[in-house]
Parts: structure tokens; sequence; C-alpha cells
């Protein structure tokens, strides 16, 4: 039994290039290029490794997980790099806004087990996923998690995977979901 979980981020500077040249007149050098994006305050840079993940979970055995009720622990992490807590103000130059102090990290997805945890999809039956953060703070799909305090510099987050029961009768298969995180400062 697999599981793969795909984690997007929301914090990322996105932008688009489209080139668009017109056949009416093909004239060398002319064209248009079409730019759409987001600027985004954010305090600290996302590892490109960890914007999109993909974790392959060992297979678990049916028995385990009636037994126990959940399954091994897969460890993940969120690496957040370059982080500097200054904030220059873009209306005042030369002038500053407080700094960043804290950051929040929000899982979404689908939903399992009354909403705590998040569903899987496949061939699987009667599991779901769990996250929990290195403090022990379980996820909720689509709650934002307790602030954490920022720092200078590099950072990591250490978060937890792990099949869960959901109540329903268990059968074997492989299974996939795609979570989403988003990464808020204050």
């Amino acid at each position: 039994m697999n599981t793969f979980i795909h984690l997007a981020t929301a914090s990322l500077l996105m932008m688009f290039i489209s080139p668009w040249v017109f056949a009416q007149t093909p004239a060398q050098g002319d064209g248009i290029v079409t730019l759409g994006g987001q600027v985004i305050d954010s305090a600290c840079g996302l590892e490109a490794t960890t914007s999109d993940q993909t974790i392959e979970m060992v297979p678990e055995p049916i028995g385990r997980l009636l037994r126990h009720a959940r399954g091994v622990i897969q460890p993940f992490q969120l690496r957040l790099v370059n982080c500097s807590l200054s904030r220059p103000d873009p209306s005042r130059p030369d002038a500053n806004l407080p700094d960043w102090q804290h950051l929040r990290v929000t899982f979404d997805g689908p939903r399992d087990r009354e909403g705590r945890s998040f569903a899987v999809f496949g061939g699987s039956q009667g599991v779901a996923l769990h996250i929990t953060d290195a403090a022990g703070q379980e996820s909720v799909p689509g709650v934002p998690m307790a602030l954490y305090p920022l720092a200078e510099g590099d950072m990591t987050l250490h978060y937890t995977l792990r099949l869960v029961g959901n109540g329903l009768p268990m059968a074997a298969g492989s299974h996939s979901v795609a979570v989403k995180f988003k990464l808020e400062y204050f």
C-alpha cells in the first residue's frame, strides 16, 4: 500500500510568459509578451525541493492498522531559506514596517474523519492521512496551525504523516492524496 502526498505551495512567486505573434504581417522582431503573476510580501523563500514533494510511504499491513488504528510515522520537512525579519515599507523610502515575528502553516485538501484528517483516494479503504507538527499539534484540513516563531536565515519545519483508520472496513490497495499548504507571515 503506497501513499503519495503532493504538497503544493501558495507562497511562491509565479510568473507566466507567453509570446503571441500575429500571422497577418510576418514582421521580424514584432510580437507581444503577456506577463501575469503575483508579487507577495514574504519573510522567507521556500527551498525549491520542498515546494513540490512526492512522499512515498512504506506499505502498511492491514493487521497492524487494525491493531493500532494508525500506521507508521513518515517524516517530511518544509525548508525555509533566506528568512529576513525586517520589512521595508514600499510606500515610504527609508522606512520600515514592524518586523516579521511569526509564521503560520495551513494544510488543506479533501477531508475525512469528520474533517479531522485528509481523505485518500484509490483502491484502499478504511484509512485517512493525518499530519502532525514537531510539537505534536495535529493539522486539521483548512485550519491554520499555531503560530511558529520566525528566525533570521534558514529554518526547517518538521512534520510527520501517518495513516489512521477512518471507521470504514479496511481493504488493501494503493492510494494517494494531494495536500496543499499555505505559509503566512505576521
